[in-house]
C-alpha cells in the first residue's frame, strides 16, 4: 500500500510534468527542475530532487551532467540504465546541433557565430571545427578534431588543407571552444590563424573566419566582434568576410 510520502514524490512529479506541458518549453525552468523531469522515467516511487541537486553540484550544472560519460554518472552513485539515459539525451541534443550545423548557408558573421556556437558549446573539452563552404557559402562538410583533454587540440595545418582540398571548398571557417569560458583569442590562437589564413591564400581558399565558443559567447576573430548565445542573428552583419560569392 503507497506510503503517504510516496503521495507526496507522485504529486510533486505530477506538478512538475504538468507545469512543463503547460509551458510547451523548458524555457523558465530550473536546471534541477528539468533534470529531475528526466530522472522520473528512470527511477521510480522514489524523491529524485536531491540527487538532481548532487549531480549538478557534482558536474557543475545540467549542461556538464547530460555532457558526463556513463562511467563518471554511475561513479556519482547511478545505476547504468539512468546514466545511459542521461548521457543518450546529451548526444542527441550534440547529434541534432551538428547536423544543424551542416546544412546551413554562412553568408555573414552572425551565421558563422551562430553555426559555431551550436556545434560547439556543449563540448567538454577543447574541439577544433572546420566548415568547409562551396562558392555560394553552403556548408559542404564539417570536420572536427578533438584533443580528448581540455586546452591540447592539435589544429594541424596540414589536416585542414588535406580536409579543405577533399571537399573541394572555396573558403573555410575555423572554430574552436574554450570550455574555461574565456573568449579572449591566446597569442598562439592569432599566430596559428594568421599563418593558415596564409597558407589557404596561397592555395586559392579563403578564409572566412576563425570564431572562438564559449557555453555563452562567442568571438569573431576577423571582426573583433562578440554575439551572445541567446542573440538572435539580426542582419547587421552583411560583410562577407572576402568569401567569393
Amino acid at each position: 500500500m503507497p506510503s503517504n510520502t510516496d503521495n507526496i514524490h507522485e504529486n510533486h512529479r505530477a506538478r512538475v510534468r504538468t507545469a512543463y506541458i503547460e509551458r510547451g518549453e523548458l524555457k523558465g525552468m530550473h536546471e534541477h527542475e528539468i533534470l529531475e523531469l528526466l530522472l522520473f522515467y528512470a527511477i521510480k516511487r522514489r524523491d529524485v530532487n536531491p540527487l538532481a541537486h548532487r549531480l549538478i553540484d557534482r558536474f557543475g550544472s545540467l549542461k556538464g551532467v547530460l555532457g558526463a560519460s556513463v562511467n563518471e554518472l554511475c561513479a556519482a552513485g547511478l545505476s547504468e540504465n539512468t546514466a545511459v539515459l542521461l548521457k543518450l539525451t546529451g548526444d542527441i541534443g550534440k547529434e541534432l546541433d551538428r547536423k544543424q550545423a551542416s546544412t546551413t548557408t554562412i553568408s555573414n558573421t552572425n551565421d558563422a557565430m551562430n553555426a559555431c556556437h551550436r556545434l560547439l558549446f556543449r563540448e567538454r573539452n577543447e574541439v577544433f571545427a572546420l566548415f568547409c563552404l562551396d562558392a555560394k557559402k553552403r556548408v559542404i562538410k564539417v570536420f572536427t578534431q578533438s584533443s580528448g583533454m581540455p586546452g591540447r587540440v592539435n589544429a594541424l595545418p596540414k589536416w585542414i588543407v588535406d580536409c579543405a582540398i577533399s571537399s573541394a571548398a572555396t573558403a573555410v571557417l575555423l572554430a574552436h571552444n574554450h570550455p574555461s569560458g574565456e573568449i579572449t583569442p591566446s597569442a598562439r590562437d592569432l599566430e596559428t590563424t594568421a599563418m593558415i589564413e596564409r597558407l589557404l591564400d596561397s592555395l586559392g581558399i579563403a578564409m572566412f573566419d576563425h570564431i572562438i565558443v564559449s557555453a555563452e559567447r562567442s568571438y569573431s576573430m576577423k571582426r573583433d566582434y562578440v554575439l551572445d548565445a541567446c542573440a538572435e542573428a539580426d542582419g547587421a552583419e552583411q560583410e562577407e568576410s572576402g568569401v567569393a560569392g
